[in-house]
């Protein structure tokens, strides 16, 4: 046997479920099925389906949710539809606590014998006229259904537990990975966990396409922008690969290739990352770190409203000049959340150079010269012939320029408004060389400052 498939086989004893926990899930599913269906039976519902990894056998061991959609009426107004499935929820799974989640509608999640489940409404609809974001879902499970087989299933956990293991499974805001659906569109087109592997390292070009169906390439980059263009099967006018960060896709083209070079159990192990810790004396000095407190709300709109701000404030930090190296943004999604920017320098010149045109150039030279003889503190003409200032700059300090934001421009920079008034005085703002911070905002540092060593 190779060494690359005696890997594969024990990395499959780690993904797939035993039988006393799918006799388990089963019997959960089962329970809360008939519980909605007994509640919602004097309402307009037209039928009620499992759906997710449950539904399609592909879920991982010691990893799973239940996803059940209720279908209503296509007729049903807005307004009634998010109401209706609220209460649903709510009363098929009072006994278990449940609550509201958030994603382009709400829903209802509850935990049931430790297993998550979901209550979704949607729409019953006729493929292609869908009128929720939630209505493709029983069509995904229906056609992913069909097309694996037991084996493909195994292919399909064995890429589920290698994504996780990287910490780029999952397609929510937080995460910004390969959803389960795009792990089982992988396995279906490619066939196997190593196929899909080999076909990914080996992209030629910086924007992927990857379709069940015959396509025009140049249509299709035309029609969508992202990087990652992954046509849904169901849906080609939707890009499933949207979800997924282009930094994602780069831990997985590399991961990929490091793997099939030197086939590990390693890769479906979830690493505890080490910063480099040689350099974070060095890079701590350069790192600010902006944590506050907000009030609860889903973690869903929390992460939407932290991702937002913090590519905000780094493009203000940008047009001032401090150059933001990497940047990324916390939350242990109840009360505690924090920006986190590592800069070039915390610090910049009291003046900064600017070039403006070549003397050839009449009336931009003049335009120029206009400009800026209010506010230059020189000016001549460089080797280039090209007319040269010396401007004092607003800002130097990088941490008095944000609290400046915060405090005086938090309205006009593109901080979520939903975030505003989280963003007060009471808003801690320092670099990591400075201050004693939380667990949280230490994790979010060593992960803003980690080598990957399994690929790099």
């Amino acid at each position: 046997m190779s060494q690359l498939n005696s890997v594969l086989l024990k990395a499959l004893e780690l993904s797939k479920p035993t039988q006393g926990e799918e006799k388990k899930i089963s019997s959960v599913a089962k329970e809360v099925k008939e519980s909605i269906i007994k509640y919602a039976s004097s309402t307009k519902i037209k039928d009620v389906v499992l759906g997710g990894s449950y539904a399609k056998g592909t879920w991982l061991k010691g990893d799973v949710d239940i996803d059940i959609f209720v279908k209503m009426n296509s007729s049903m107004k807005e307004e009634e539809f998010e109401l209706l499935g609220k209460q649903i929820g709510l009363e098929s799974l009072k006994q278990y606590q449940p609550y509201l989640r958030y994603s382009d509608h709400p829903y209802v999640e509850a935990i049931v014998q430790g297993i998550r489940v979901n209550i979704v409404p949607c729409y019953d609809v006729e493929k292609w006229n869908w009128i929720s974001a939630a209505d493709r879902s029983p069509f995904h499970t229906e056609y992913v259904t069909m097309k694996l087989n037991e084996e493909k299933r195994d292919q399909v956990r064995l890429l589920k537990k290698f994504l996780k293991s990287l910490g780029i499974y999952g397609a929510e805001i937080a995460k910004n990975g390969f959803s389960g659906y795009v792990t089982e569109v992988l396995i279906l087109k490619y066939g196997s966990f190593q196929s899909t592997l080999e076909a990914l390292s080996n992209m030629q070009e910086d924007k992927i396409i990857i379709s069940m169906d015959p396509i025009n390439e140049e249509t299709v980059k035309k029609t969508f922008k992202h990087s990652v263009i992954i046509l849904d099967p169901i849906d080609p006018k939707r890009n499933l690969g949207t979800a997924i960060s282009v930094e994602n896709f780069g831990k997985f083209v590399l991961a990929a290739r490091a793997f099939l070079n030197k086939p590990s159990i390693e890769f479906f192990l979830r690493q505890e990352r080490e910063g480099t810790a040689n350099n974070l004396s060095e890079i701590y000095p350069n790192i600010l770190v902006v944590s506050f407190n907000y009030r609860e709300r889903s973690p869903d709109v929390i992460w939407g409203q932290l991702k937002k701000s913090m590519n905000a404030i780094s493009k203000q930090l940008t047009l001032e000049g401090f150059n933001v190296i990497k940047s990324t943004c916390t939350t242990d999604e109840k009360t505690e959340a924090a920006f986190i920017f590592l800069l070039e320098s915390i610090t910049l010149p009291s003046y900064m150079v600017k070039t403006g045109p070549k003397v050839s150039r009449k009336h931009d030279s003049s335009k120029f010269i206009s400009k800026s003889n209010n506010v230059a503190r020189l000016m001549w003409i460089n080797n280039e012939m090209q007319i040269t200032t010396l401007i004092a700059r607003k800002a130097t300090n990088a941490r008095e320029y944000v609290r400046f934001l915060l405090n005086e421009r938090i309205d006009s920079i593109g901080i979520t408004k939903g975030l505003v008034p989280d963003l007060g005085n009471k808003t801690q703002i320092y670099t990591a060389n400075e201050a004693k911070f939380t667990r949280l905002v230490k994790k979010a540092i060593n992960e803003l400052t980690t080598i990957e060593k399994i690929f790099f």
